[in-house]
């Protein structure tokens, strides 16, 4: 099996070259991640990179995006609001990082567009 060497906050480790073994991969990192932060209901998709939505019906917006940012600060990014005006994601937090060689992307509404 070939490997890539990753070297990451949620730990070092090996990405598998296979895709059904790095998705595996990314799912356990992305649990570890979960399960550290304590936040119950968080909406996840393992594909090519890890996606973790704060659903709305979690908390208010504030607390969401302070949910966004714990998750962003843990995976190396930040989280920002999207104020560009005319975007369809208008109302949203996002925050970019990394887990264990895999990108991530965390998010929730905040809002809904003008």
């Amino acid at each position: 099996m070939t490997t890539t060497a990753t070297s990451t906050a949620a730990g070092a480790g090996l990405i598998p070259a296979r895709p059904l073994a790095a998705q595996a991969h990314a799912l356990r990192a992305a649990a570890t991640l979960i399960e550290r932060a304590g936040i119950t209901g968080l909406s996840l998709t393992i594909g090519h990179d890890i996606l973790i939505q704060v659903p709305e019906y979690l908390a208010p917006p504030a607390a969401r995006t302070a949910a966004v940012a714990w998750l962003a600060a843990a995976t190396g990014g930040q989280a920002a609001a999207d104020t560009r005006p005319g975007s369809h994601t208008r109302g949203w937090v996002f925050a970019d990082g990394q887990l264990a060689g895999h990108a991530v992307r965390v998010f929730t509404a905040i809002g809904g567009t003008p």
